[in-house]
C-alpha cells in the first residue's frame, strides 16, 4: 500500500510540473503585487482564485491563439469576421489583452495572467469594424461568455461619432439581460485615451462616449507606476476604477503577450537577457488597463459565480484602494464612498474585491425613478454664475447608477459648456467640461444622455440641481430641458 501511495504522488508531482515553473518575465510584472512595486500594484495576492470555469471573450482585432503562453487557456468558441475560419495574423493588440487576462502560470515560457485558468476567446471585430459586426461581438455566444473585454473606443469611420448607436445599445441591454443564463455579461471597457496634456484644458470625457457613460459598461481609466493618472486617461463621473498602465514614454510599461515571432511590437522592448520576440515589455493605454480589470473579475466570479453584471460593478467601486490620496479631486459622497474624477472609486483591488464577493448577498430587485423638467431658460454667454435646473424626487431608492438626460440643441459649441449634477447630499458630478476642440460643429446636445456613478449607495430622495455654465464667449443658447433616471434598488 505503502509502494502504491509513492507512486501515485509521483505521478501526480510529474502531472504538475509542467506548470510548476519559473516564468521569466514574472519578475517585470511590477503591476501584479507589492513585492516588485513599492508604490502601486492590483493587490493580487489570493492563490485559491484563478479564474476558473470562467470564459473571457477579447473583442478586438484577434489572438493569437497559438500563442506558447496562451494556447492552454484558449476556449471554444473565437470567431473571425474576416474568413470562415478564425485568423490571428497581426493581431499583437488583442494578443496583449488576452495575455494580461489569462497568460498561462508557471510553464516556463513568459508571464503570468491575472486569472491564470480562465479561458479566452477571440472575436476580431475591430478587423472589420462596422456597427453590426461590434453588436454582435458583444452578445456572439452570450449564453457562455461571462466577461466581455473591449480595450477600444469609438471609430470616427463608422458615421456619427461618440453617439451610442441604437444596435449596439440593444446589443449590450441584450447582453445584460440574458447572457450568463440571466446574470449579465460584465462588458469591461478602456475609458478612452483622449486626455489632453495635465498642462492644458482637457478635450475628452467618459462622458462624451455613448459606449461608456451607460450603465452597462465598466469603464476603467490608467495610472502610472506610481499610482498617478496617466496624461492620457480620460475623465468622467461614469469612471468606476483605474488600473496600472505605462505613464509615459520612459515611464514603466506592461510586460505582456505579443503575436508569435516578429510581426508584433518592436523587438527592442524585449529584455536584453531573453530573446524570445513573442513578448513585448511595453503594452500601455487604457487598453492596458481594461484586461487587468476583466482579469480580477474573472477572479471574483470564480469566488463568488452568482455575482450579477449590477453586482459585480457595486463589488468593484466599493473594494477600490484610494491611489495618489494627495490629488486635489478626491471627495466623499453622501454614502461615505471616496471618488474622484479622475480615478472613479479608486485603484483595482484584486484582493479586497474577492473578499468582498466572497459574503456578497447580492442587491434587490432593480427600481428606475424617472423625472422631467423643461426649463428653457437662456444661458448667460461667458458667466460662471450660469443657470441651474431644479427636480424634486419625493421617492426613496439606493442609487447605483443614473442617467441625466439634457437639452440645448440651439448652442453651437458645445465646448464652452460645463455641465454639473449636484445631488441632495451635495455631491458633484462633473457631466461636461470646457474644451478647446472636441465635436465642435458635429452635434448637438439634443436630448443627450450623460451618465454618472458618483452617487453610488446614496438615497434618491430630495432636491437634484442640474448647473449649467457658458464659459467662453461668442456663442450662446438656451437651457431647454432636463431629466433623470435614477436607477437603484
Amino acid at each position: 500500500m505503502k509502494l502504491l501511495l509513492i507512486l501515485l504522488l509521483a505521478i501526480l508531482l510529474i502531472g504538475c510540473g509542467e506548470n510548476n515553473k519559473e516564468d521569466p518575465l514574472k519578475k517585470d510584472q511590477w503591476y501584479l503585487d507589492g513585492s516588485k512595486n513599492e508604490y502601486i500594484d492590483i493587490n493580487l495576492q489570493h492563490s485559491l482564485y484563478k479564474g476558473r470555469n470562467v470564459l473571457i471573450a477579447i473583442v478586438d482585432n484577434g489572438i493569437d491563439i497559438f500563442h506558447e503562453d496562451l494556447k492552454e487557456n484558449i476556449g471554444v468558441g473565437s470567431y473571425s469576421y474576416l474568413t470562415k475560419e478564425y485568423s490571428f495574423n497581426d493581431a499583437n493588440h488583442g494578443t496583449a489583452c488576452a495575455g494580461i487576462i489569462a497568460g498561462v502560470e508557471g510553464n516556463g515560457k513568459g508571464i503570468r495572467g491575472i486569472a491564470s485558468k480562465a479561458k479566452v476567446i477571440g472575436y476580431n471585430a475591430l478587423k472589420v469594424p462596422s456597427i453590426s459586426n461590434i453588436a454582435d461581438a458583444l452578445i456572439r455566444n452570450k449564453e457562455k461568455v461571462w466577461i466581455s473585454n473591449n480595450s477600444w473606443g469609438d471609430f470616427n469611420s463608422w458615421g456619427e461619432p461618440l453617439l451610442l448607436r441604437s444596435i449596439e445599445e440593444e446589443a449590450l441591454k441584450d447582453g445584460v439581460r440574458y447572457g450568463r443564463n440571466g446574470k449579465g455579461i460584465i462588458y469591461v471597457f478602456s475609458a478612452g485615451n483622449g486626455s489632453a496634456d495635465e498642462k492644458s484644458v482637457p478635450t475628452d470625457n467618459v462622458n462624451y462616449s455613448g459606449l461608456v457613460n451607460n450603465r452597462y459598461t465598466i469603464p476603467v481609466g490608467a495610472v502610472d507606476e506610481f499610482g498617478k493618472k496617466a496624461h492620457y486617461s480620460e475623465v468622467g463621473a461614469t469612471l468606476i476604477v483605474v488600473a496600472p498602465s505605462k505613464g509615459s514614454t520612459e515611464g514603466a510599461g506592461i510586460v505582456t503577450t505579443d503575436v508569435t515571432g516578429e510581426k508584433g511590437y518592436n523587438p527592442e522592448t524585449f529584455p536584453s537577457d531573453y530573446k524570445n520576440h513573442n513578448y513585448t515589455k511595453n503594452f500601455g493605454g487604457t487598453s492596458a488597463s481594461a484586461p487587468m480589470v476583466s482579469g480580477v473579475v474573472a477572479l471574483m466570479l470564480e469566488a463568488n459565480s452568482h455575482l450579477t453584471w449590477r453586482d459585480v460593478r457595486m463589488v468593484l467601486a466599493q473594494s477600490a484602494t484610494k491611489n495618489d490620496p494627495n490629488d486635489s479631486d478626491w471627495e466623499y459622497n453622501g454614502a461615505n464612498l471616496h471618488i474622484n474624477h479622475k480615478y472613479g472609486f479608486g485603484l483595482v483591488n484584486a484582493k479586497e474585491a474577492i473578499d468582498l464577493a466572497l459574503n456578497w448577498k447580492g442587491v434587490a430587485e432593480e427600481k428606475l425613478i424617472e423625472k422631467f423638467q423643461d426649463v428653457n431658460v437662456s444661458i448667460p454667454d461667458n458667466n460662471d454664475n450660469g443657470v441651474d435646473g431644479v427636480i424634486n424626487i419625493e421617492k426613496n431608492i439606493s442609487i447605483e447608477f443614473i442617467d441625466i438626460y439634457f437639452n440645448t440643441n440651439d448652442h453651437q459649441k458645445l465646448g464652452d459648456l460645463e455641465i454639473t449634477l449636484i445631488s441632495p447630499y451635495g455631491t458633484k458630478s462633473i457631466l461636461a467640461q470646457r474644451h478647446e476642440e472636441a465635436f465642435e460643429g458635429i452635434f448637438k446636445y439634443n436630448n443627450w444622455r450623460f451618465g454618472t456613478m458618483r452617487h453610488l449607495n446614496e438615497y434618491s430622495k430630495g432636491e437634484w440641481k442640474l448647473q449649467v455654465k457658458d464659459l467662453r464667449e461668442g456663442n450662446s443658447g438656451t437651457f431647454i430641458s432636463w431629466g433623470l433616471k435614477i436607477y437603484g434598488h
